[in-house]
């Protein structure tokens, strides 16, 4: 939805998208899945139901944090994930792209 307010020059409502998918992504913990920190209790942690669900989560933590990238430079604001706090740190692993 975010990119598609950006695309049509509704950057308003396109910022708004991209803090709302920050604040889920990070609210749920997408930025520590298979994090091995002792104390990072969570349910993304836990042994997902089906593969495809913790697939799905790295894809959408990721597409999330190219978005908020993407917009943050070409509309010269600064980047809402804060990279900079030790609570930020991102261990969730690499997006699996399958190319079959």
């Amino acid at each position: 939805l975010a990119q598609y307010y950006f695309h049509t020059g509704r950057k308003v409502e396109g910022k708004y998208s991209v803090t709302i998918a920050i604040a889920l992504v990070l609210g749920t913990n997408m930025h520590r899945i298979r994090s091995k920190e002792p104390n990072a209790d969570d349910f993304r942690q836990r042994q997902p139901h089906q593969w495809s669900e913790e697939t799905q989560s790295i894809n959408a933590f990721w597409t999330v944090l190219a978005l908020n990238s993407r917009w943050a430079a070409v509309e010269g604001y600064g980047s809402s994930f804060p990279y900079w706090k030790p609570a930020m740190r991102i261990d969730t692993p690499w997006p699996w792209v399958s190319y079959c």
